[in-house]
């Protein structure tokens, strides 16, 4: 099996955070399941905690983060 390159890692960090800031302001934090995130975003749930090890409140907190970081540019 071939190791993904450091691009498709960033690639499926940024497709999570994505899936996950419009999944959450859609549905609210905990409506949304690990499952339905990975099955958004197409990657597994290996591939979520890989880059999250914490999970969905890892992923939140990244979501969060990226959010509040949008605010204080604008």
């Amino acid at each position: 099996m071939a190791r993904r390159s450091a691009a498709d890692a960033a690639e499926t960090r940024r497709t999570l955070i994505d899936v996950g800031t419009r999944l959450f302001a859609e549905q609210g934090y905990a409506a949304v399941t690990a499952e339905a995130l990975v099955a958004e975003a197409g990657v597994t749930r290996g591939a979520l905690y890989h880059h999250f090890p914490d999970g969905k409140p890892g992923l939140f907190e990244a979501v969060y983060r990226e959010v509040l970081q949008r605010l204080d540019d604008a």
